[in-house]
């Protein structure tokens, strides 16, 4: 929830703590351990600003199937020319062919759609494939792709990123193409002005990157201040400087407190002549980020597209006279020769039918440094690599200057078996990539799910040809794609998905990876159990008349909110929403009533008045609603006016909004549209939408948010509170409902469940996950802070273990149930079964019965009903909520009461 980073440069970084009520009590600082050097010498500066402060404000720093799913309906071209493929047919075919008539520029339109839709629908009639005709053009090129004069011929449908998923009979929850029925094309709602920060145009290219911008993307370092600072392209970690580009293969460490991972550039790509001195983000997509290099010779260019999950780093050269550095020793250079057996052949009959393909396979050069790795640099056109010196690869002189792509590969902590794995996949990476959530499967009931589908165009198919498919059994390795999936992802694929042999000595933050070969990956997202305005299970008798109780006297304790920020703010009125809920439940229309006015009170001056004393406004420069206090402070208001932890703050409004909205529409009315544009700021489903970006915060492929709004950290994005980070979307998705918003509510459901599962496997682990995932002594079953590049057993606020459990359960409300699995919460209240060190139990009873104490004995309610009620009617609320919420979860989500 609170972050540190560059506000200024040379590097500025500004944090600060939150002491708010009896949430954020402490006596000293602590910071969590930082990898850069920059962020120690930024521990001293915060501790004097930290001495000198008389109240410190939050700084600034986020199926199951087959590699292609279960057998779907394929999609054959409609068009009467032969070449193009068959007249249209549907069916469930065994092995699908490679595709035909492949535009060779496809992959091009990348450039001109810097925000690929991700959606999909079923097409009708008209929108079946046509032939399109258009000129050749130069945006990118590479070897397979350079650009050609006249007309060429493609087939594909109308929106070509309709094509792929509909091959796999895959249905959209939401068109996020269409502009999305939360955009009522109404005024908006706040008074508009332009941030103070500006983005750095020579770090994006403004041209085709338009306003509203991304600010919380994973490659977010790409653009903000200097952009000299890494990405973290799982496994690698990645600098894009103006001449040259770095890449280096991280290792991890870790002490009880931390696990981290180290920066070295192993390489450093470039052009021996210095003729790039300019580089810019021109395009990103749904799961990465296009880079193109340029310098004051026009001829010379290098481009590349940085995604998560790739075992190869791509470059596409053009014109240029490539150099490879290494701060390594460079100790042996070996040409390797492609055999039948290594391309994949499994049978001596198969070589004649590959001999074809293995003629165009790139060239492949195995590379020992003096560390100890070994990296695979595969060619195409084919470069005989020469040593210079002792650190530094050039091509012979008549290789140069050289058109077409490198590609780098570090071959993991097995290099003789992972060499041949890859040297089978050389030479095919993703032109670009785009995620379907697909529509939910067996809506009633047990066993719902959604399927989640990452679909890959890539050079090998022309960029993106889709009337056809490839298969693993039909085309050899080298047209596919080879990629790494996540342990969540895993956990939710098939075992045919998996490549085997596979790859070993691969691994993220979040665990070892694990090598999956296929253009389309799908997984199936179970939706645990069904999430309402309501808890698990109902009220018994008695638990009513206990609540009712505690209502009666919450409400005449007449709560009252003073915080000027929006996060404060928005816990407050998310309070009253909670008790408005409650006492709607139990049909006490008294307390109801007193509750809606109350709430109704607190939240016009916010979004209809806007009479606050820090009133919310659109920033016209990135795209998105801040408070005015953050857009002049990058410090105010947990670094508000720069992006950060939206979905943390909007979505207690946006609770506050759904429960109003479903009890009492027409109070609720003047309060829709303004709360429609918060929602839309943080959680906007629409690629349509020209005033918000779409979903600000969330990572599908990562499967959660990242915080740090336009804030620079060496160590990647972060986020802190994943309760906070589930609650934005369970609120989300409360609002649809209940204006009737169906779709849309699916969709956020899909995308609720998605939170919830990566917070339970990397930031509420068991121990026997956090011993497979993280690295030994750090094995914890709680993480306070996950970031792309390391993971702290801490919060920005301290590293009291009440603080690190219990931020990521808040707020408790229904939705925190999904966090809370009953097997992990007695584990983590007593990890050893005995002395019960380091887990939940010590913590609570040290926590001097504050909120602290209280979260984690309402989550232990989960397997333990009556000692939690025993002990959390003892300990006094965080500002953010009631003894009649707590007793109501205990009563609604927590261990079902028996009799």
């Amino acid at each position: 929830m609170v972050i540190c980073g560059y506000v200024d440069w040379p590097i500025l970084y500004v944090c600060a703590y939150v002491q708010a009520a009896k949430m954020f009590m402490l006596s000293f600082p602590f910071y969590p351990s930082y990898t850069s050097t920059e962020s120690h010498a930024m521990h001293n500066r915060l501790l004097v600003a930290r001495l000198a402060a008389t109240m410190t404000v939050v700084g600034v720093l986020l199926h199951a199937g087959s590699a292609y799913g279960s057998p779907a309906a394929i999609l054959a071209d409609t068009t009467n020319d032969s070449s193009l493929g068959k007249a249209l047919w549907v069916e469930t075919p065994e092995v699908t062919l490679p595709p035909v008539g492949v535009p060779a520029n496809y992959n091009r339109h990348l450039g001109r759609h810097p925000q690929p839709p991700s959606g999909v629908h079923v097409p009708a009639p008209k929108d079946r494939p046509v032939i399109i005709e258009e000129e050749g053009h130069a945006d990118f090129t590479h070897q397979d792709n350079m650009p050609k004069k006249g007309s060429i011929r493609s087939a594909v449908a109308p929106g070509y990123q309709y094509t792929a998923p509909v091959l796999q009979g895959v249905v959209s929850a939401l068109d996020p193409n269409k502009q999305s029925p939360l955009n009522t094309n109404a005024a908006l709602a706040f008074s508009s002005t332009a941030s103070p920060y500006k983005p750095n145009g020579k770090l994006f290219d403004m041209s085709a990157i338009k306003t509203p911008l991304p600010t919380n993307k994973w490659w977010l370092n790409l653009v903000i201040e200097q952009g000299i600072d890494p990405i973290h392209p799982y496994p690698y970690v990645v600098k894009c400087l103006a001449n040259a580009s770095t890449v280096g293969f991280p290792k991890f460490q870790a002490t009880a407190t931390a696990m981290t991972s180290n920066m070295v550039a192993d390489w450093q790509i470039g052009d021996s002549t210095g003729a790039l001195t300019q580089r810019l983000v021109t395009a990103y997509d749904a799961l990465g980020v296009q880079v193109a290099w340029t310098g004051s010779n026009s001829n010379t260019k290098m481009a590349a597209r940085f995604y998560k999950g790739l075992p190869f780093i791509t470059y596409e050269m053009t014109n240029m006279a490539p150099v490879l550095s290494t701060i390594h020793a460079i100790l042996k250079v070996e040409q390797l020769g492609l055999t039948v057996n290594s391309y994949g052949a499994n049978s001596a009959g198969n070589a004649t039918k590959l001999a074809k393909e293995m003629a165009d396979h790139p060239s492949l050069t195995q590379v020992t440094l003096n560390d100890g790795s070994q990296w695979l640099l595969v060619t195409k056109p084919t470069i005989q690599w020469k040593q210079t010196g002792n650190s530094q690869l050039t091509p012979a002189t008549s290789t140069t200057p050289f058109t077409g792509i490198l590609q780098m590969a570090h071959l993991g902590d097995n290099p003789s078996s992972n060499v041949n794995v890859l040297q089978a996949y050389a030479g095919t990476y993703p032109t670009e990539g785009s995620v379907t959530y697909a529509k939910i499967l067996n809506k009633q009931g047990v066993g719902r799910s959604a399927d989640i589908v990452y679909f890959y165009k890539t050079n090998t198919d022309g960029g993106g040809d889709t009337s056809m498919i490839y298969s693993t059994r039909s085309v050899p390795t080298s047209m596919q794609l080879l990629t790494f999936m996540l342990p969540h992802h895993v956990d939710l694929l098939t075992n045919s998905s998996i490549l085997s042999p596979g790859l070993s000595g691969y691994r993220s933050t979040k665990g070892p990876l694990t090598a999956v070969a296929g253009n389309i990956i799908t997984y199936s997202q179970p939706l645990d159990g069904t999430q309402s305005f309501e808890g698990q299970h109902a009220m018994t008798a008695s638990d009513k008349e206990s609540v009712q109780k505690q209502l009666y006297l919450d409400v005449a304790a007449s709560i009252n909110i003073t915080a000027p920020d929006p996060y404060f703010f928005g816990k407050g009125i998310a309070k009253i929403a909670r008790l408005y809920q409650i006492a709607q439940e139990l049909g006490d229309t008294q307390s109801a009533s007193t509750l809606k006015d109350k709430l109704i009170g607190y939240m016009k001056p916010w979004l209809v008045t806007r009479t606050n004393s820090d009133p919310l406004v659109y920033d016209t420069t990135w795209g998105g609603v801040v408070s005015t206090a953050g857009l002049a402070d990058p410090s105010a208001d947990f670094g508000q006016g720069r992006y950060n932890d939206h979905h943390f703050h909007y979505g207690y409004h946006l609770y506050a909004g759904a429960v109003l909205a479903k009890y009492d529409i027409n109070a609720f009315a003047p309060l829709r549209e303004p709360l429609s544009q918060l929602l839309r700021d943080y959680a906007n489903p629409s690629y349509a939408d020209s005033q918000f970006p779409f979903m600000r915060h969330f990572d599908p492929y990562d499967g959660h948010s990242w915080a740090a709004g336009l804030f620079t950290f060496a160590d990647g994005r972060n986020q802190e509170s994943t309760g906070e980070a589930i609650n934005a979307y369970y609120s989300a998705y409360l609002y649809a409902l209940a204006l009737g918003l169906q779709d849309t509510a699916d969709f956020y459901e899909i995308v609720l469940n998605m939170e919830a599962t990566s917070g339970r496997r990397y930031w509420h682990p068991t121990l026997a996950q956090a011993k497979a995932q993280y690295i030994a002594p750090f094995t914890h079953n709680a993480v306070g802070i996950l970031w792309a590049s390391k993971v702290d057993y801490a919060t920005f606020f301290g590293a009291n273990p009440e603080f690190i459990y219990g931020i990521q359960m808040i707020p408790f409300t229904p939705a925190t149930r999904l966090l809370l699995a009953a097997d992990w919460v007695k584990e983590a209240w007593c990890p050893d079964g005995t002395s019960c060190s380091g887990g939940m139990k010590p913590a609570a009873e040290s926590a001097n019965n504050d909120g602290w104490a209280q979260f984690l004995y309402t989550a232990l309610s989960v397997v333990d009903r009556k000692t939690a009620l025993a002990n959390v009617v003892k300990c006094n609320p965080d500002d953010g909520n009631t003894l009649t919420n707590v007793l109501h979860w205990i009563a609604t989500s927590g261990q079902q009461q028996v009799g």
